[in-house]
């Protein structure tokens, strides 16, 4: 008797992790068809990195670039109404979230915020690392080879090799600048 329940669990596992590849199969195929629509829309080029879910929201009427040699992670939301600019080799841990526009809180006619928007172009330069569930709001540029920690929320512009965490994030450290651009002027990033 217990044999027989032993084998019955262990094939409705099996069946579990098969209908779980199938399903895994069907969100990647329309992930897939997503990220060709927002390369149509946009005319660049996605790379998607999965990471555990297939989550990927690219919204707004406004301009989208990412460079090609960049990518997206996993979770990632983008409102592009105000604009939104992505350079070359940037990298993310997933959960990136990147505001373009945001609710004008101190409208005259409205409570708790007014109907009109305030747009902001958000910038990331190349060669960027964001660590995982990082936010950006409207009206920033963060400055090549800038690092942003994980969870930070950037409300200002970060300077260029700039080591930024928190929220709001504030700039901890700079990286070396000096290294930084002998591995930029060798060639030496993926």
């Amino acid at each position: 008797m217990i044999k027989k329940s032993v084998r019955k669990f262990i094939a409705d596992i099996f069946n579990l992790i098969k209908l779980t590849k199938i399903v895994d199969f069907f969100n990647l195929l329309k992930l897939e068809q997503e990220i060709s629509k927002y390369e149509n829309r946009w005319k660049c080029s996605i790379e998607f990195v999965y990471q555990g879910s297939y989550n990927l929201s690219i919204i707004g009427d406004g301009r989208f670039f990412i460079h090609e040699t960049s990518h997206l992670k996993s979770d990632t939301f983008i409102e592009c109404t105000g604009g939104v600019e992505i350079g070359k080799y940037f990298h993310t841990g997933r959960g990136l979230t990147i505001f373009s526009t945001n609710h004008n809180y101190n409208s005259d006619e409205y409570i708790p915020y007014g109907e009109e928007s305030i747009v902001g172009e958000v910038v990331i330069k190349d060669f960027v690392w964001l660590g995982s569930n990082v936010t950006i709001v409207p009206g920033v540029t963060i400055g090549e080879g800038a690092v942003v920690g994980a969870g930070a929320v950037v409300t200002k512009d970060v300077p260029a090799c700039a080591v930024v965490g928190g929220n709001p994030a504030k700039v901890i450290k700079y990286r070396d600048k000096e290294v930084f651009y002998k591995l930029k002027a060798e060639g030496k990033f993926f």
